[in-house]
């Protein structure tokens, strides 16, 4: 019996189809879909469709997969419906900006439909920085203290980062090295509500690609993202995919507390954290969903991320790395 699986990357699956595509994000969004695309139609028994954004040309699809052309007049959210019925499992790869990841998983829910990502209710969660911190605090594990702006009266001492709480990747976060920045900044911002402010850490920037199910973690292994500050913005350059890490112990039992923090967390997770100069380890944010690293694990660890996620609903995953080595994906 072939299973039918619905890919939806939302950057480069018409989610920005009415509007101008962010270059940033949709070159991140078509090295992840591409990935999994790969991962996917390895599997026998197995149909790929995939959404693709109208000025998205030549993007070449194995004989299992094919591709649903989002014009130029269509809402993605007129067509997600029909996508999702006919599938058999849905995979979202979406940012939590503008809540783009919990319509599509809600969508996806509503239907009765196997996600290949978090529960909805867990999406909520990740998916506002803010939310995500004050969700670990209450739980004791170690994160970058935060408050939103608006509410904000220097609790911490410059410099800061500002982001939005449903930021994704590193659009329009910025580096604040004083007051008279924090007032130029503020002011540029129409709703500071929905923008957090945090202590800039000096450190390592990290995340651990990881898999979850059913209140347990596994991690598949540590990566650097190699992070610049332009112009007052921060840009992501590039992230180094398994990185030999000495903490690894330390990590899978930081993930062991996460899972049992947010219980809904399903499929491959990205946890962003910081490394000071001195001291532990301090969660950022958690991405209930795909990650720019994760393009580079199979490289790196010869491990299918794609084959373990869709295989969890019925067993856990046994992660043997065929090889060992570091690769580097450029943004």
């Amino acid at each position: 019996m072939i299973q039918k699986i619905l890919v939806f990357e939302f950057i480069t699956g018409g989610g920005f189809s009415q509007k101008e595509l962010p270059e940033s994000l949709a070159k991140e969004g078509m090295l992840m879909l591409k990935a999994l695309v790969d991962e996917l139609t390895l599997l026998t028994d197995t149909q790929v469709t995939i959404a693709l954004d109208w000025r998205i040309k030549n993007f070449e699809l194995p004989k299992n997969a094919k591709a649903v052309v989002v014009s130029s007049d269509q809402c993605i959210y007129d067509l997600l419906p029909k996508l999702i019925a006919d599938a058999d499992l849905v995979w979202p790869v979406a940012p939590e900006m503008e809540g783009a990841l919990q319509k599509v998983t809600d969508l996806a829910e509503k239907k009765s439909k196997k996600l290949l990502n978090s529960s909805s209710q867990a999406v909520a969660i990740c998916s506002d920085k803010l939310a995500t911190i004050q969700c670990l605090h209450k739980q004791k594990i170690s994160s970058v203290e935060g408050v939103q702006l608006d509410q904000f009266s220097e609790e911490f001492k410059a410099p800061w980062v500002i982001k939005p709480k449903d930021g994704a990747g590193c659009l329009n976060s910025y580096f604040v090295s004083d007051c008279k920045e924090l007032i130029r900044i503020g002011n540029q911002l129409e709703t500071k509500c929905d923008y957090l402010i945090q202590p800039y850490i000096k450190g390592i920037s990290l995340s651990l690609s990881c898999l979850f199910r059913e209140g347990k973690a596994w991690m598949l292994c540590c990566n650097r993202q190699l992070i610049s500050i332009v112009d007052g913005k921060f840009e992501l350059d590039s992230c180094i995919v398994n990185i030999a890490d000495e903490n690894d112990i330390d990590y899978q039992g930081l993930i062991n507390r996460v899972v049992s923090a947010i219980p809904g967390l399903f499929g491959y997770v990205g946890i962003d954290f910081m490394l000071p100069e001195l001291g532990e380890a301090m969660i950022l944010e958690i991405n209930p969903r795909l990650t720019t690293s994760y393009v580079g694990i199979n490289q790196a660890i010869g491990f299918n991320v794609a084959k373990a996620v869709v295989e969890l609903f019925q067993v856990d995953p046994i992660i043997v790395k065929t090889h060992n080595q570091q690769i580097i994906v450029s943004i």
